[in-house]
């Protein structure tokens, strides 16, 4: 999940607002023997906030009206109450275009807008009112492509020195945190996330070997990051 400050309605300022919407997820999976799915949406403030959803294929700077999607969300923009919650609805319009043999991947947009302050509230000062804008993973799973479980069981690993080379052979994008010999010091220094049968060469701060069994942690479905072993081909 990516947090942007989207944009200010005053430059300068001693009181700014953050964003009080939270998400019920990290990342989002539409299976596509669903008819649809949902997100849920809390607002922890004690001020009521408005939430505008989309979809984007991976361009951030698109605006909304220039996305084509076919999903269709439910509300788009939504009144969220104080210490209240809302349910966005997200159903697929038609399948048609999207690959039936791997993932396809959206990231789902969030902007939180904070209500205006009130003539009179904190007189004397220059109030900075942020527009938060989060973007999630949003995962359509076509149905048939296996357990996705042991996918990262799956990846092949290859060395030259300190560079690794990692293919992944499934259907499903897998999240790679962290690349280790011992399960808790890191040889990789940033995450990567690895496309349906597509390869990436990651670069370690140590060298690797043939032969070697390396620890690589991946991120679930659910967010969870779980550790599977995996030789050097």
């Amino acid at each position: 999940m990516k947090s942007i400050a989207l944009f200010f309605f005053s430059i300068f300022s001693v009181a700014a607002s953050a964003n009080n919407i939270i998400v019920n997820g990290t990342r989002f999976i539409y299976p596509g023997n669903e008819k649809e799915i949902t997100v849920q949406l809390s607002n922890t403030a004690d001020r009521p906030a408005l939430a505008q959803t989309w979809l984007d294929n991976g361009n951030p700077d698109a605006t909304p009206d220039t996305i084509t999607t076919p999903f269709i969300i439910t509300p788009p923009i939504s009144r969220v109450d104080a210490k209240s919650g809302q349910t966005l609805r997200i159903k697929l319009g038609s399948d048609a275009g999207l690959a039936k043999d791997k993932e396809t991947l959206w990231w789902l947009n969030l902007l939180e807008i904070p209500p205006v302050v009130a003539s009179g509230k904190n007189e004397g000062q220059n109030v900075l009112q942020l527009a938060i804008r989060s973007r999630f993973k949003f995962i359509y799973r076509p149905t048939g492509l296996g357990n996705r479980d042991a996918a990262a069981e799956k990846l092949a690993l290859s060395a030259s020195g300190n560079r690794l080379s990692v293919s992944n052979p499934t259907p499903f994008y897998i999240t790679v945190s962290r690349i280790s010999r011992d399960g808790t010091r890191p040889l990789n220094g940033k995450t990567v996330m690895l496309a349906p049968q597509s390869s990436q060469v990651i670069a370690l701060n140590a060298s690797v070997s043939k032969g070697e069994t390396l620890t690589v942690n991946n991120i679930n479905d659910y967010g969870a990051d779980v550790a599977v072993k995996v030789a050097v081909q």
